[in-house]
């Protein structure tokens, strides 16, 4: 799934190109107004990322090793946002004028490639869409963002976690939508670990995901005791790991998320005597 959406509240005058071949992203534009113009490109679209494409008069851009000069750069969010912690808005205001158009993706894998682009700056009637696959146009309001859901929400699949025959869901906040968190998980017997099965499902934890492509790497911290694995590879939307508590009791939280994005779902849980 493919969607590339125009801001219907614009009316600036940049006319620009978009191309897209494989995980290969390349934007260029032109803004007659105040004279600036570039390009850069992403050689490789990672799954579940963020990237702006954003205004930055006589930058230096590196593509494919070699380094040109350009008033419009790509960032990516996600490893900014890892470094700093910042908001993304935050995060733009700082390393940028503003940004012209964003990308948000889901799963990159094989044929599967679920991204959305959103032009702010610019109106579709001066882009040049070059895509090597099926695409759909429409458009959004910049006015109404503050009170619609991100792409992320979307795009971005969810973890839910279980611990022998219970099972919790729970967002990037900790906010509970499945399970019951104030009841103690107890330690099996002649056990010293708990052992959790992590699950993939489709945006908002609505459909499970079993397919050959959700094999990604989830990143798992716990605020106490020791993980077996803090990088669990998931096959076919599944994985396992332990978590020695070492006599601990008490309040647990366990975070779950992928690299350059480490909590997507936080889950507190409470381990019994």
């Amino acid at each position: 799934m493919i969607k590339i959406l125009f801001n219907e509240d614009s009316d600036a005058t940049v006319a620009g190109k978009i191309v897209l071949n494989g995980t290969f992203f390349s934007a260029e534009v032109h803004d007659p107004t105040f004279g600036y113009s570039g390009m850069d490109i992403i050689e490789e679209l990672g799954s579940y990322h963020s990237y702006v494409f954003c205004r930055k008069p006589n930058s230096k851009v590196k593509s494919f090793r070699t380094i040109h000069r350009s008033d419009y750069k790509f960032l990516s969010m996600n490893r900014i946002g890892t470094a700093i912690r910042m908001d993304y808005t935050d995060m733009i205001q700082l390393y940028t004028e503003a940004d012209v158009l964003q990308i948000d993706t889901g799963i990159i894998s094989g044929g599967e490639r679920d991204l959305i682009i959103r032009v702010f700056e610019g109106r579709a009637e001066n882009f040049e869409i070059e895509m090597d696959g099926a695409y759909e146009v429409g458009t959004f309001s910049s006015e109404s963002l503050p009170m619609l859901q991100h792409p992320r929400m979307m795009l971005w699949d969810s973890y839910s976690l279980s611990c022998g025959d219970v099972t919790f869901q729970a967002d990037r906040k900790g906010m509970v939508l499945l399970g019951d968190p104030s009841v103690p998980i107890i330690l099996p017997k002649r056990k010293d670990y708990f052992e959790f099965t992590i699950e993939k499902y489709k945006g908002s934890f609505e459909t499970p995901l079993a397919r050959d492509i959700d094999n990604e790497e989830v990143f798992v911290d716990s605020s106490c005791g020791l993980v077996n694995s803090r990088r669990v590879r998931l096959v076919n939307g599944k994985g396992t790991f332990r978590l020695y508590p070492f006599g601990h009791t008490g309040e647990c939280k366990i975070k779950l998320g992928r690299k350059w994005y480490e909590v997507w779902n936080e889950y507190n849980l409470r381990i019994g005597e």
